[in-house]
């Protein structure tokens, strides 16, 4: 269903269970960084709890019924279980904001998309031809009425920014402290390092280009993690000590003549550098005491024959817990700057998480950071549409 402006319509007629669904969004501008965020509002349209305002610095509401999921196609999105949502949260209001220059009349395109699983259920599509200097949008609401959840597409232009839409809603937005007083001049500070490379947020890229009639050296992609000890069990067969997290890095891949499958120790599909898929895995380890970590190794001579690999770690024995378990990985090759994603938004109720996505991009590595959580595999091929069928495995 498309649909237009002003419009509304019954959650359960776009999404047949009404409750559990995905909202993506797309905002092309290009020179322009938006933010997005959801806000939980109360009857009276006001941010009562701040806790419920979701967007890049807080990723879940504490019901989880909101939280930070982009579809693959899509810039930003939400994962949303409505039924989690408590009473007071009669409301959800979609935005975008201008962070920096510009105004939203110079959006190229746009749309908010439903998506039930990975297929589209209805969409609302805008441009800048809708707006004229508005530096934030209120784009589509989702509300309660009669107890039935039902949605409006709004396309609303708002004056101001982030920090004004919060104080439209009711909420607070910390006080600038006074500038401090003037410092002795200090000492030159070191140059910045060229060698790496931070994707600071979710959705942030880089490409990395070949050098002329050459092909990429060997892409490395490297897991790191802080190995927590699991309380030991108790009872007659407790074991003899703690038992630690088994966090593995794995990848679903994509080929160019369209074969797809995935690289993973579970399953002991552990890949092949020199022929299909031209991925391999190098090692599992099973303790976070490896000093090396683990590492997914890419014969980048064969980069061309690689349509897209979806990188991934996902905690194969012990509680999730990774906020604690620091991880974080680098993608290094030979004559570019290493690469670093940490994964520093967390769910700890998601044992799998999905940390970036290589995209072949005219020949260049292109890298995108995703931190998103999900409930396993199938969970996740259907976000970025693997279409892979799963069956259980595991590690001999």
């Amino acid at each position: 269903m498309n649909l237009t402006h002003g419009q509304r319509a019954k959650v359960a007629d776009l999404v047949p269970n009404g409750l559990r669904f995905t909202l993506g969004v797309t905002v092309n501008a290009p020179g322009m960084s938006i933010d997005i965020a959801c806000f939980g509002l109360d009857a009276n349209g006001k941010l009562s709890d701040e806790r419920y305002m979701t967007f890049f610095n807080q990723p879940t509401t504490p019901c989880g019924g909101v939280s930070l999921a982009t579809p693959a196609g899509d810039t930003a999105g939400f994962a949303l279980d409505l039924a989690r949502l408590p009473p007071s949260i009669e409301r959800l209001t979609l935005t975008a904001a201008i962070d920096g220059a510009g105004t939203m009349s110079q959006i190229a395109s746009g749309h908010v998309r439903f998506l039930d699983g990975g297929t589209e259920a209805g969409r609302f599509a805008f441009s800048g031809s809708d707006f004229a200097k508005e530096r934030a949008l209120i784009l589509l609401e989702i509300y309660r009425k009669d107890g039935v959840w039902r949605t409006c597409a709004l396309g609303q232009g708002f004056n101001g920014g982030l920090e004004a839409l919060v104080t439209h809603f009711g909420g607070t937005v910390a006080e600038t402290p006074p500038p401090p007083p003037p410092e002795p001049p200090k000492p030159q500070a070191p140059p910045v390092d060229l060698s790496k490379i931070t994707l600071e947020k979710r959705g942030n890229s880089v490409a990395l280009e070949k050098a002329a009639n050459a092909s990429h050296g060997e892409i490395l992609i490297n897991l790191k993690w802080r190995s927590l000890p699991q309380p030991k069990k108790k009872g007659l067969f407790g074991g003899f000590g703690p038992q630690r997290t088994d966090l593995d890095i794995g990848c679903l891949y994509e080929l160019a003549d369209g074969d797809k499958s995935a690289v993973q120790a579970l399953g002991n599909t552990f890949g092949s550098y020199n022929t299909p898929p031209y991925i391999a895995l190098d090692a599992d380890d099973r303790t976070g005491t490896r000093s090396e970590g683990e590492n997914l190794r890419i014969n980048g001579q064969q980069w061309d024959r690689i349509r897209r690999v979806l990188v991934y770690a996902f905690i194969y024995e012990g509680a999730p817990n990774w906020a604690e378990s620091d991880a974080r990985i680098t993608l290094k090759t030979p004559g570019q700057p290493e690469i670093e994603v940490r994964l520093d938004s967390h769910r700890n109720d998601r044992p799998m998480c999905a940390i970036a996505l290589l995209e072949n991009q005219d020949g260049a590595v292109k890298v995108t950071k995703l931190v998103d959580y999900y409930r396993g595999h199938v969970d996740m091929d259907l976000a970025h549409r693997w279409d892979l069928e799963w069956a259980r495995g595991r590690k001999d």
